[in-house]
């Protein structure tokens, strides 16, 4: 499986690691993970720097749909903050984020690991 993951009791958030190729089937089986610990809803830093993403834009919409599906935490939204740096795959990710606007307005792609964890813990 191409994502490792750890919820940070310190930063109060889960700590992912993407490597190797990653397929929408494996974005999924990540989210199911999560799902299973209790996990979901928690805040969550992926960093992808070490992947790549092999994902259409079909495999964008079922994810936004599929994302649609997990339930947040009650009163506030799901925050994802997802690093990568190879500009394809930011490309695809900001248009995951347009897509998903309504169902996760809390994700948010960046190229720099601390400007992604200072936005999900608020420091930014």
């Amino acid at each position: 499986m191409p994502f490792t993951y750890v919820f940070d009791p310190a930063a109060r958030f889960v700590r992912t690691l993407g490597h190797g190729l990653i397929r929408f089937d494996d974005i999924a089986a990540h989210l199911q993970a999560l799902v299973d610990a209790g996990l979901a809803h928690v805040p969550q830093l992926i960093d992808s720097r070490a992947a790549e993403h092999d994902l259409s834009m079909s495999d964008m919409r079922r994810l936004a749909e599929l994302v649609g599906k997990v339930p947040a935490a009650e009163g506030a939204p799901r925050r994802t903050a997802l690093v990568v740096t190879i500009m394809v795959d930011y490309g695809m990710a900001r248009m995951y984020g347009g897509l998903s606007a309504e169902t996760d307005s809390g994700f948010a792609v960046f190229q720099d690991l601390a400007e992604a964890e200072a936005w999900l813990t608020g420091a930014s």
